[in-house]
């Protein structure tokens, strides 16, 4: 079972940066990071597809404000003026978490960065899960998904680390598209069945975010592709969409964790598909999962998870 740092651990140190990276390297079997594109395209790793009032602030030393610029709209060389080393005071990001270090001065890096430490002090066989990132609810404020895919694969190749990286996305396209450049590991990420389940009860409580979700399933959304459940046989949902991952020739599912029960790791199994699971980061879950036997674990908490596996 892999340990896999989420965004390089953040509930430790500040997310997607190099100085997280560095210190998880020899807790966890991997990280797990998300990338864009810059105006320049440059693959940047950052979790929004704009910058974050929470983490980020300006070269003035001010913290932003909302709205805040899009990614593809910056150079690479402006994006690291940001100071991405600690939490805003006062922010729901930082009563989320309080253990979390500073580390001044920690700037957005590359892509190319973090792949020139994994193949110089990881140890053989390191594991890293490239998020590639896109809108789906507003696609002109993100990357093509196909691009995107294909600057991530060029990269890996160019670093020669295609063994030890597994491609991610809730945009099934970007990872049709790394597969058809292959050889690509792809692991179909899926957006929480209460979400996007056109049937599912939860419904009643939609917010508007989970209304555009559950109706963009129902009439098969663009970032499913050609991977579309509706036409899969199935007595559940999440049978459904199994078997679509499936037909898209994934190597793994990549769920939320509470999705991974007794029945859908069955139906996983059945299918041929490995189960990693995001973010875990209560020791009582960590210990469900194991027990269920999933193939990896993303947790914001690598600390704890150490002290379990």
């Amino acid at each position: 079972m892999l340990k896999i740092a989420h965004r390089g651990g953040s509930g430790l140190w500040p997310e997607n940066t190099m100085g997280a990276f560095t210190r998880a390297l020899d807790m966890v079997d991997g990280f797990e990071i998300d990338v864009h594109l810059t105006r320049d395209n440059v693959l940047a790793i950052h979790h929004d597809g704009t910058l974050k009032p929470a983490i980020a602030r300006g070269p003035d030393g001010n913290w932003l404000t909302r709205p805040a610029a899009r990614l593809k709209d910056l150079s690479f060389e402006e994006l690291r003026a940001f100071d991405v080393g600690r939490l805003r005071p006062g922010s729901a990001y930082a009563a989320h978490y309080p253990e979390q270090e500073a580390l001044d001065g920690e700037k957005i890096p590359a892509l190319a960065e973090l792949l020139e430490l994994i193949k110089t002090a990881a140890r053989p066989g390191f594991q890293l899960y490239i998020e590639l990132k896109t809108e789906l609810e507003e696609p002109e404020n993100g990357a093509d998904p196909r691009v995107l895919a294909e600057a991530a694969c060029a990269l890996v190749k160019e670093h020669g680390l295609e063994a030890q990286v597994t491609y991610v996305s809730f945009d099934w396209p970007a990872l049709l598209r790394a597969q058809e450049i292959g050889p690509s590991r792809t692991a179909f990420t899926t957006i929480p069945f209460f979400r996007i389940d056109p049937e599912h009860p939860s419904r009643v409580n939609d917010t508007p975010q989970d209304r555009w979700f559950r109706e963009a399933s129902a009439r098969g959304a663009h970032f499913f592709g050609a991977c579309d459940w509706r036409q899969e046989e199935g007595i559940s949902f999440a049978e459904k969409l199994l078997k679509a991952i499936a037909r898209g020739n994934a190597d793994g599912w990549f769920a939320w964790h509470g999705d991974v029960t007794d029945e859908t790791m069955g139906i996983a199994r059945s299918l041929g598909l490995e189960v990693s699971c995001w973010t875990v980061d209560e020791e009582k879950e960590m210990e469900r999962l194991l027990a269920l036997g999933v193939d990896a674990i993303l947790t914001d908490r690598p600390d704890r998870l150490a002290r379990l596996v």
